[in-house]
C-alpha cells in the first residue's frame, strides 16, 4: 500500500469525530465513493469550504472504512502545495516518469487544498494529466479547496471542468446548534468538566470553525490545569475575553512540546543532524522560542548549540514563508501552542 502520512492526516485521526448535519450532502458522496467495490460514478469528489470546517477529518474519518474494504489499494492523501514541490524537483533532478509513475497508477488519491495552485499553469496541466490517467484506469479522487471550482482562479478551464464532472460538495461553517452539538460531544469524549452553561458560552463565539473549537476546548483544559483554576464561568469569560495571562515558557519547554508532537527526542532535536526529520521540528522550536519568549536569539541558537545566532534568524524566516503554504503546518504550530496553554484568542 502506498500512503502518505501528512500531519493533516494525523490529526484527523486523533482527534473525535461527529457528523454534523452540515456535514450530511459530503458525508453521503465521499461515504458512496469509497464503499463502492466497482468503478464508482461519478469517480470524483470536490469538497469545498472554508479552512478548518471538517473537510480533511471527514476524508479521514470515512478512510478506514476504504482500506478495509480495499486492502491491496495503492492510494496516497497529499496537500496540492506538497504534489507541486514534489514535480518541481522531480522537474529539477530530471525525474519525471518516476514522478508520474508513482501517482498516476494510483487506486485513491486524496488532494488537499487545490487553490494553493492558483496561477501555476505548468502543475495544472501536470495535475490534470494525472487526474485523467487515474480516473481512465477506474480510480477514484478527492479533492478539496476553500471556494467552489468556478472561484477558482488562474486555473486552467479544462482543470475546473474535471472538478465540475464530479460531485460538488459544500461544507459550511457550523451554525449555533452544531456548533453546541459538537462542543458536548467533545467534552464528553476527551473527559473535560465543562458543564452545558459554559460549553454554551464557547458555542456563541459564532466566527470559531470545528476545529478551532475543538482547539478551544483543549487550551481551557490546559490553561486550567497550569494556572490552578477550576474550569467555571467566571473562568471562561475571562478566556473568551482574552483576559487570562498566557503561563510564562521558555525555549526547553517549547522544544519538549515540539518533540512529542514531532514524535523526536530532545537529543536529536539538539544535535548538528540536518536531516529534514529533524530540521522542520528544530527550526520550528527556534521560530516559538522567539515568538513566545522574551529569550536572546544569541541564547536560543546556544540551548540548540549552535554558535551563530544566525541560524534563529533562518529558521524563523523558512517557518514563516512555510506557514503561509502549508495548512497542516499551520495546525502542528496550533497543537504546540495548546500543549503550552499560550495560544489564547
Amino acid at each position: 500500500m502506498m500512503s502518505k502520512s501528512g500531519p493533516s492526516q494525523q490529526q484527523s485521526f486523533e482527534t473525535p469525530f461527529k457528523i454534523l448535519k452540515e456535514y450530511q450532502y459530503a458525508s453521503t458522496a465521499v461515504t458512496e465513493l469509497l464503499h463502492s467495490l466497482e468503478t464508482p460514478d461519478p469517480q470524483l469528489i470536490y469538497l469545498y469550504g472554508p479552512s478548518g470546517c471538517g473537510k480533511s477529518a471527514l476524508i479521514h474519518h470515512l478512510l478506514p472504512e476504504y482500506l478495509a474494504l480495499h486492502p491491496g489499494a495503492e492510494w496516497e492523501q497529499l496537500t496540492a502545495s506538497e504534489f507541486a514541490a514534489r514535480f518541481a524537483l522531480a522537474s529539477s533532478n530530471q525525474q519525471i516518469a518516476d514522478f508520474q509513475k508513482g501517482l498516476r497508477g494510483l487506486d485513491l488519491l486524496i488532494l488537499e487544498d487545490v487553490h494553493s495552485l492558483e496561477n501555476r499553469s505548468h502543475t495544472q496541466q501536470e495535475l490534470l494529466s494525472t487526474l485523467d490517467d487515474i480516473l481512465g484506469q477506474g480510480g477514484r479522487i478527492i479533492v478539496s479547496a476553500t471556494k467552489p471550482p468556478g472561484e477558482l482562479a488562474l486555473f486552467l478551464k479544462k482543470l475546473t471542468n474535471r472538478f465540475h464532472g464530479g460531485i460538488c460538495a459544500a461544507i459550511p461553517p457550523p451554525d449555533f446548534q452544531s456548533r453546541q452539538e459538537l462542543l458536548e460531544f467533545w467534552a464528553e469524549v476527551e473527559a473535560i468538566p465543562l458543564p452545558k452553561k459554559e460549553l454554551t458560552l464557547i458555542a456563541q463565539k459564532k466566527d470559531l470553525s470545528p476545529r478551532e473549537l475543538f482547539a478551544v476546548l483543549k487550551q481551557l483544559q490546559t490553561v486550567s490545569r497550569i494556572n490552578r483554576q477550576p474550569l467555571d464561568s467566571r473562568f471562561v469569560k475571562q478566556y473568551l475575553q482574552g483576559n487570562l495571562e498566557p503561563p510564562r515558557t521558555s525555549t526547553a519547554k517549547i522544544t519538549r512540546a515540539v518533540c512529542r508532537e514531532f514524535k523526536t527526542t530532545l537529543a536529536e532535536i539538539r544535535s548538528a543532524n540536518r536531516s529534514q526529520q529533524y530540521v522542520l521540528p528544530r527550526q520550528c522550536a527556534m521560530f516559538l522560542s522567539r515568538e513566545l519568549t522574551d529569550e536572546s536569539l544569541a541564547k536560543i541558537a546556544n540551548y540548540f548549540n549552535r554558535k551563530n545566532h544566525s541560524t534563529v534568524i533562518h529558521a524563523c524566516r523558512q517557518i514563516q514563508t512555510d506557514l503561509e503554504k502549508s495548512p497542516g503546518l499551520r495546525q502542528q504550530i496550533s497543537r504546540i501552542k495548546q500543549q503550552l496553554g499560550v495560544y489564547l484568542l
